[in-house]
């Protein structure tokens, strides 16, 4: 109900004001991250996010398990991190989580899916519409679906 009102009915520029409802339910939030009015974080006391990271229009984190996301680190638009799933090999189809954690100065792209139990290294970047279900190394980039190695990240200045 917080995430459908008082989340999304503000300027665009309020972002500490979202901080702030984040951080009262508990998320370990650094007050210089940006988090779109249109994201949604369902269970935000499971999540972490450092300094200058950013959360895209239209996000969504799942947070049934601990979401760790580093420094420097942009989540684009339309990104899906879903630390949840069911065992497919239950009558029951319970719900199994697992963490996910993704370090500083990466950038997962827009449309991507990120999955439980991944880790995602520092300096990675996870290519558009691409589905990450296994970890990725630091400093490479990945895409597609599922996600595979492409090149080396290498910063030319």
């Amino acid at each position: 109900m917080i995430n459908m009102t008082i989340f999304r009915w503000n300027f665009f520029f309020m972002r500490k004001y979202r901080v702030a409802i984040l951080k009262l339910f508990g998320a370990k939030i650094d007050w210089s991250c940006s988090i779109d009015r249109t994201s949604t974080i369902i269970a935000p006391w499971n999540l972490t996010m450092k300094e200058k990271s950013s959360l895209g229009e239209f996000s969504l984190i799942m947070c049934h398990n601990e979401v760790v996301i580093g420094k420097k680190t942009c989540i684009g638009r339309d990104v899906y991190l879903l630390t949840g799933s069911h065992n497919i090999e239950s009558n029951t189809f319970e719900l199994t989580t697992g963490p996910i954690n993704i370090g500083s100065c990466v950038w997962v792209a827009t449309r991507s899916t990120v999955g439980k139990g991944v880790t995602i290294g520092d300096g990675a970047v996870v290519a558009a519409e691409s589905n990450v279900v296994k970890d990725v190394e630091p400093w490479t980039v990945v895409g597609g679906n599922p996600a595979k190695f492409i090149k080396k990240r290498v910063i030319k200045d």
